[in-house]
């Protein structure tokens, strides 16, 4: 498929699908700027407003990238498609460049926790009297009130307290906790969704309104087939009771169960193995399933002698469900993974063209571009005020005193 994903130099990129929305992020770490760059990739213009230095907590947060006094490849994930500027809301000048971005703006995104912004005078009701028309949206760790409400946050803490971590784990087994922070990811997604449907709410009140999600919500939310279990049944759902995971000659692959009335003839059929499908304890899928500790044991020597390829191979022509066991450096060669263009190649100041995680959501007409690559923190600020209203000299006089920050040497637009 066409690489979509290269920042082309003095080229004006397509327009997208959100073109002529404007969005002020304000958000760190994962949930809402991960979120507001998912605007940026599909057109919309985004500014990211960050803390005077060190910025944005992603620009410290690689410990790597510190010791080459670097970019931060975090920083480097979530912040492509925004321009930036750095600002002390708190100083008198730096409020009043806040609250005339607002004026012109059409979502306003955040992550502190309830009670910060209000306090500072930028909470929905403060905004809302400013520009009715503004969509605000903020990401909580467990919620916008409630006894947690203004506990410290984060993605494994959600899985934690939600039941995600003990989901599938027998009781007396330790939790299992994912690396990879899936309920960050998935809050951001369900944050953009709650903005775009006031937006195209606004379409017919000319009104914005307040969108909230929370890490916590949507954790428990991502369970919703689990919990329907233990409210109709009284049953807890374990999916991965109905996997099977093996070794092989240079590799390990996956096998599920699911979705297949004899998965284990299929088995046999795969390996030409006699198919013991019909012996009683296997007579059955939910025999199968129960039993499946033996059924892994029996083919467990003959995957062995296999190549991972050759096994997907065998068992996809079965109709089995299967698939290699992928470390993600394999993964981020993996042929469909390019061929879904998933692989954006990303301009990343110290590094040059980075291999980096695209965005998984296609569109016919009007795709995904990668229009602008992350910046040093305040690249883009002295521009940002010139296009809202100050003049140079007003702009120089907020540099001087501290309330907008532009690193050395980044003074452009």
């Amino acid at each position: 498929m066409p690489d979509q994903s290269t920042v082309r130099e003095n080229a004006t990129p397509p327009k997208g699908a959100l073109a002529g929305i404007k969005v002020l992020e304000l958000g760190m770490v994962m949930q809402v700027p991960l979120a507001g760059q998912m605007f940026g990739d599909f057109g919309a213009d985004v500014i990211k407003v960050e803390r005077p230095a060190p910025g944005e907590i992603l620009r410290t947060l690689d410990p790597l990238a510190r010791q080459k006094q670097a970019m931060s490849c975090y920083y480097a994930a979530l912040c492509r498609n925004k321009r930036t500027i750095s600002l002390d809301i708190k100083s008198p000048s730096g409020r009043e460049a806040l609250l005339k971005l607002v004026d012109r703006a059409d979502v306003l995104l955040h992550n502190f926790r309830p009670g910060v912004m209000e306090r500072l005078g930028f909470g929905f009701e403060d905004l809302e009297k400013r520009n009715p028309r503004l969509v605000y949206a903020v990401g909580y760790a467990f919620g916008e009130t409630g006894p947690m409400a203004g506990m410290p946050g984060q993605d494994m803490l959600a899985q934690a307290y939600s039941g995600f971590a003990r989901s599938g784990v027998a009781d007396g087994q330790p939790p299992v906790v994912s690396n990879t922070p899936v309920i960050d990811y998935m809050t951001a997604q369900s944050l953009v969704q709650g903005v775009m449907a006031a937006l195209i709410e606004r379409q017919a009140s000319g009104r914005g309104q307040k969108v909230t999600t929370s890490l916590l919500d949507v954790a428990f939310a991502s369970q919703v087939l689990e919990v329907s279990s233990i409210a109709m049944h009284g049953e807890r759902t374990s999916w991965v009771k109905q996997s099977m995971t093996f070794r092989t000659a240079d590799g390990w692959l996956m096998v599920l169960t699911l979705f297949r009335d004899n998965p284990l003839q299929g088995m046999c059929k795969a390996f030409n193995v006699p198919d013991f499908s019909g012996e009683a304890r296997f007579s059955t899928h939910d025999l199968q399933v129960e039993n499946l500790g033996e059924i892994e044991a029996r083919f467990r020597p003959i995957v062995a002698a296999c190549t991972t390829a050759e096994c997907v191979a065998r068992l996809s022509e079965q109709d089995v469900l299967c698939s290699p066991v992928n470390t993600l450096e394999e993964a981020m060669k993996a042929e469909q993974i390019r061929h879904n263009g998933m692989i954006w190649d990303v301009p990343v100041p110290g590094y040059g063209q980075m291999p980096l995680a695209g965005n998984p959501v296609k569109l016919s007409r009007t795709p995904t571009v990668l229009a602008q690559a992350p910046t040093p923190l305040g690249h883009h600020g002295m521009a940002v005020l010139g296009e809202f209203g100050f003049s140079d000299e007003e702009a120089r006089k907020m540099k001087e005193l501290g309330a907008v920050y532009v690193e050395d040497a980044v003074e452009a637009g």
